[in-house]
């Protein structure tokens, strides 16, 4: 069976660290990515799906921590994970995130960190080939 999930987005805020019982760096991650499509009127439209990105890799989480800020684009492979908990009032919670687990996650820096109406030409960006951390 195959659980993998691939997404080309930009961060919306700076990545969130933590530490593991065993002292192992973690790195929480907000993704944006974005559709866009003309409706019927031919009005173009836009929506924007935000991602949780889990890194438990430890040196993909550093280099994260080092590189990348809000606004950077960034390649993610990983997988989806879906969880439940319980909030502090007792409710039932769900949460779908995208895990990058330890040795086999791919995290790639993509162009710059500007978003892509501030770049100055569309060639510049899609002549970039991917960084890998």
């Amino acid at each position: 069976m195959i659980n993998k999930v691939i997404l080309i987005g930009r961060l919306g805020a700076d990545p969130e660290m933590g530490t593991t019982s065993q002292s192992a760096k973690f790195a929480n991650l907000s993704l944006a990515t974005n559709k866009s499509w003309k409706d019927k009127e031919g009005k173009k439209q836009e929506i924007t799906t935000w991602h949780k990105v889990k890194i438990f890799d430890p040196r993909l989480a550093e280099t994260v921590e080092k590189y990348a800020k809000t606004g950077t684009q960034l390649y993610i492979e990983g997988e989806l994970d879906n969880r439940s908990y319980k909030d502090s009032k007792g409710n039932q919670r769900y949460v779908t995130e995208v895990l990058v687990p330890r040795f086999s996650g791919v995290i790639r820096l993509v162009g710059n960190s500007k978003p892509a109406a501030e770049n100055t030409t569309a060639a510049e960006t899609e002549d970039k080939p991917f960084t890998k951390f």
